[in-house]
């Protein structure tokens, strides 16, 4: 799981937590059923017009793999497996096309399988693999611009569920004690908007955020694998690949001569 997703999280509802502690002893206060239900059915509501349903469900798989279940992304692990690969591409593509069997990850598996067919050349294979990078890419950003979209929706909502309140509390004036009804009935039509912007702020835009940044870097280390396996493919010794990809990192993130 990943930690920082988590402690994010839990920093976000220990604020709110505290936040509704001091503004009031009394929580059950902010359990408005009429807030809810406007916030939470109309974004629902909305996102269902938005997009197809399947998607709208597959995010709940997005936001736990993705998010919750994101490792950080291993450049340097990647660089030395490509270097491992080299050696052995240099005893023939046989051996190379079995070390393929045993890597882990998916785009290099593919990317170095195509090298060890033997049968596309080196534009070829960067042009196969660029082509599915950008799909990979489009597909990654399409469900972060989802959450994104989907954080535009509460806040409105949230507005639209106070201005019912407010009507409620404009129809009181007049009546016998109104004075002593107005203040506790703004507060209860002012929770819809707090609803809406916490759940903007604290939910899915935050969500949105982390997928982008997380396709960004997901995105360099495929690109980073796509010019290993032209290298391999190109046979190019073990030091200048080692350098070619570390300019993909800063200084203080690449691969050292020890490890190639």
């Amino acid at each position: 799981m990943n930690p920082s997703s988590l402690f994010g999280l839990l920093v976000g509802l220990g604020v709110m937590y505290g936040a509704m502690t001091a503004t009031t002893d009394n929580l059950g206060f902010f359990l408005d059923f009429h807030g809810i239900l406007i916030v939470i059915g109309g974004t629902f509501a909305a996102t269902s017009i938005s997009f197809p349903l399947s998607k709208i469900f597959a995010l709940t798989k997005v936001f736990v793999n993705r998010v919750l279940g994101r490792n950080a992304v291993d450049y340097q692990g990647a660089i030395s497996q490509l270097l491992e690969l080299n050696r052995k591409a240099a005893m023939g593509l046989p051996t190379l096309k079995e070390a393929a069997n045993a890597i882990s990850h998916p785009f290099l598996k593919e990317a170095v399988t195509l090298v060890a067919g033997g049968v596309l050349t080196d534009k070829e294979i960067r042009s196969t693999l660029e082509q599915r990078i950008k799909t990979i890419e489009g597909r990654y950003l399409l469900e972060a611009n989802m959450f994104r979209t989907i954080g535009r929706f509460p806040p409105a909502f949230g507005l639209l569920a106070t201005t019912l309140g407010m009507i409620g509390v404009l129809q009181k004036i007049g009546q016998p004690n109104s004075q002593s009804l107005i203040g506790p009935a703004m507060s209860v039509g002012l929770i819809g908007t707090l609803y809406g912007i916490a759940l903007a702020n604290l939910v899915f835009l935050p969500i949105a955020e982390n997928l982008t940044e997380r396709t960004r870097e997901e995105m360099n280390l495929r690109r980073i694998m796509m010019e290993g396996a032209v290298m391999l493919k190109s046979q190019v010794n073990p030091v200048a690949m080692r350098e070619g990809l570390n300019s993909f990192l800063l200084p203080g993130e690449r691969v050292l001569k020890k490890a190639a």
